[in-house]
């Protein structure tokens, strides 16, 4: 199972916030109960430290920011979302 469908099991109150930084207080927060979540899930296949898990969420807050700032900026997304 990939970890962006794993994402989308986990409880909507655990989403990160893309409209603050990976390192504000919400989202620091939110990944202190989200990290131990995905361990959980992802155990029975795979073995991550909560470090590999920090970078990986780090990324894709990143990606999906750049995206919605993006997007805003523009007006419009372009169409391969």
């Amino acid at each position: 199972m990939e970890m962006k469908v794993i994402l989308k099991t986990i409880p909507s109150r655990l989403d990160l916030n893309y409209n603050e930084t990976f390192m504000s207080e919400m989202n620091i927060e939110i990944r202190r109960n989200l990290v131990p979540e995905l361990i959980d899930a992802l155990k029975p296949n795979f073995h991550f430290t909560r470090e590999q898990l920090t970078k990986w969420l780090n990324s894709l807050h990143k990606f999906r920011r750049s995206r919605i700032s993006y997007g805003k900026k523009e007006g419009r997304k372009d169409t391969d979302d």
